[in-house]
């Protein structure tokens, strides 16, 4: 599985691509579209997701008389064992007879393996400021966390119920401000303490909340 089904090529002229490191399976994921490197950066943010591979099968289908080959994006495996094999596509381009049959041909294949086969647009990619969101995470993410800090920040959470990360700041003044902020948003990546991240940009005004009782407050 950790090897892909189609060599990843090197682009030249318009295409897009790139390599994503730190990918929960692979040291690196290959994305062929800006969309599929904004989808990447959304399997490595949800805890739902634990491991990820790129085009890890292909399937033969037939179109207009002629056999073919299909290579499907993605294949995501669930912390609850699931496997759910992924492609990223524009939605102008979902439609087209093309897609349809191999859109098709993937589902027969996930059916015969007791998979499930989706097609995700920037609709369910890029909602709100979501992206813009990881992509202020993901700055962060490469750095150490301070554990002694964020159990603090948890304490404090659980002990003052939701709070905005200016109010936050203000009750852990003895922790400096910006390893505050580095360990805030560590525990936000990390899934540790909520907030919304398609609402709105993260910022001061941006309520965190704890985890598990406070999780409806976070609206």
């Amino acid at each position: 599985m950790k090897t892909p089904a189609r060599k990843i090529r090197p682009t030249r002229g318009r295409h897009y691509r790139s390599k994503i490191g730190s990918s929960k399976s692979l040291r690196v994921i290959h994305a062929e579209s800006l969309l599929e490197r904004d989808y990447v950066r959304l399997c490595n943010f949800d805890p739902i997701v634990v491991k990820i591979y790129y085009q890890p099968v292909g399937i033969r289908f037939h179109y207009n008389g002629r056999k073919r080959r299909y290579f499907p994006d993605y294949l995501i495996i669930t912390r609850d064992n699931r496997y759910c094999l992924v492609e990223v596509k524009s939605k102008e381009f979902v439609g087209s007879n093309l897609n349809r049959a191999k859109f098709y041909a993937a589902t027969k294949f996930c059916e015969e393996k007791g998979w499930s086969f989706i097609v995700v647009t920037e609709d369910q990619i890029r909602l709100g400021f979501l992206q813009n969101n990881l992509r202020l995470l993901n700055e962060v993410n490469r750095h150490k966390v301070t554990p002694a800090i964020t159990a603090y920040i948890i304490a404090m959470l659980n002990h003052l119920g939701p709070q905005t990360i200016s109010d936050l700041r203000k009750a852990c003044n003895i922790v400096d401000a910006s390893l505050f902020m580095l360990n805030l948003h560590k525990l936000i990546f990390a899934s540790k303490v909520i907030t919304d991240l398609v609402s709105q940009p993260l910022n001061d005004n941006s309520v965190i909340c704890g985890l598990p009782s406070e999780e409806d407050a976070c609206g």
